[in-house]
């Protein structure tokens, strides 16, 4: 009877370890899942330039997020900046929020202006989880270029208690097109047209062979 009350506890040991070590990695899986704050679209095409665009500064993955605050660098021999507006992310539930844009220079330094912006939810209330837009950012194009980078850096993210939440970040990318000149587009018209003409005569031309025949 001892004996078998032994095997009974070794067989139920063995099995309860084998049912931790089969579940530990789906739970690791789970908390390793990082928080990314990046710019969407990753890479954006400007088809001219004097174009007016928007990108998005977005996050996910984030648990409880408090409060955000973030810069953003981007090439002022390609771009100027316009405008930035807060996003819908920490607005959940109707909660209110302080946004804060500190700087916007497009005159940083002699290559980059820069974006200094920052977030939080006002009141005793809880973070918000998930992912969604932080801000949107609107530049206008002032010069062909690129791909030319938009960095992100000295980003800060915290929970209703000031505690730091660790994230990733994912740079984006631009590209400004040159614009068509009037010359060019006079003869790429001329072009089409001349190509329009030729068409129109074989065709006429291949009908009357047919016709004949």
């Amino acid at each position: 009877m001892v004996k078998q009350s032994i095997s009974t506890c070794v067989i139920l040991g063995a099995s309860l370890l084998l049912a931790m070590a089969v579940l530990a990695p789906a739970h690791a899986d789970v908390q390793q899942t990082p928080t990314q704050v990046y710019l969407s679209p990753e890479s954006y095409t400007v088809p001219d330039i004097g174009s007016t665009f928007s990108l998005n500064i977005s996050i996910q993955n984030v648990t409880n997020l408090f409060a955000w605050e973030l810069k953003l660098y981007y090439p002022n021999d390609v771009l100027n900046g316009t405008t930035v507006t807060e996003g819908n992310f920490l607005k959940a539930v109707g909660v209110n929020t302080f946004f804060y844009p500190f700087e916007f220079n497009d005159n940083y330094n002699a290559t980059h202006g820069r974006l200094g912006v920052a977030c939080t939810r006002l009141g005793e209330v809880a973070g918000v989880d998930g992912g969604g837009v932080l801000a949107t950012v609107t530049f206008n194009s002032t010069s062909n270029g690129g791909p030319e980078n938009l960095h992100l850096s000295d980003v800060k993210l915290s929970d209703p208690n000031a505690t730091k939440i660790p994230f990733y970040t994912v740079d984006g990318e631009v590209t400004v097109l040159p614009e068509f000149s009037t010359a060019f587009l006079f003869l790429f018209l001329m072009t089409l047209t001349l190509l329009a003409i030729i068409l129109r005569k074989r065709l006429v031309n291949h009908r009357g062979i047919f016709h004949t025949a």
